[in-house]
């Protein structure tokens, strides 16, 4: 009988694993064309490509299948999003196509909201949750974007010292009622025991003054 328990809990791990790795790498894909996209570049064909086989492929399949909160017609909403996307390209300049890639990469921070807020929690690393938005005034929502971007510059040199996680507060504000940060964007530190440090609601210096904060207390 323990054999049989130890044998489900090895299989259930290794599961847990796959699932991880698979959504990192669908991530991380979304998240370079999203940068590249708010540098003023055009798309790269096959950076879209590998995105949309990965949402189609054995890859996409298994990842929406790990998670028990994500059924089959959301998983297929993010990939025809993401098909909508590509049909627009051809008659949107690279601006545009960085307004509406980035509502997609919301789009997909939505529907793996549970696992990827069990995810940050559970992390040993020092954290910064970034509140940003799919729906407010153009202002608002250019700046969220492009703080998006400047904190995926940042941890992206950083990342073995901390973890992140975007959150669209449009449909998830639980977490920004609940820390009292009421505005979006916004950032929160927290440290290894999600105690929060730092705050930032509505800068446009944020990265600047997130930086500083963050080479104070290392220091």
């Amino acid at each position: 009988m323990l054999v049989k328990i130890t044998s489900a809990l090895f299989i259930l791990l290794v599961s847990s694993g796959i699932a991880n790795a698979q959504f990192e790498i669908i991530k991380k894909e979304a998240e370079g064309i999203l940068i590249s996209l708010s540098d003023g570049d055009s798309i790269n064909p096959s950076a879209l490509t590998e995105l949309k086989n990965l949402l189609s492929s054995e890859i996409g399949i298994e990842l929406s299948e790990s998670f028990e909160d994500i059924n089959q017609k959301s998983s297929d909403s993010l990939a025809n999003h993401l098909i909508e996307f590509e049909s627009e390209l051809k008659n949107i300049s690279a601006d545009s196509a960085f307004v509406l890639f980035n509502e997609w990469y919301l789009h997909f921070q939505n529907i793996f909201y549970e696992y990827s807020k069990e995810k940050f929690f559970s992390s040993p690393k020092q954290k910064i949750l970034f509140f940003s938005t799919s729906m407010s005034c153009y202002c608002t929502l250019k700046m969220s974007r492009e703080q998006t971007v400047d904190l995926l510059k940042y941890v992206a040199e950083n990342s073995d010292k901390y973890d992140y996680w975007i959150i669209d507060s449009y449909w998830h504000n639980e977490l920004q009622i609940e820390y009292e940060t009421l505005f979006a964007p916004s950032v929160i530190v927290f440290d290894s025991n999600n105690q929060v440090l730092y705050k930032i609601e509505y800068e446009e210096k944020m990265l600047s003054l997130l930086s500083d904060y963050l080479l104070s207390i290392k220091n």
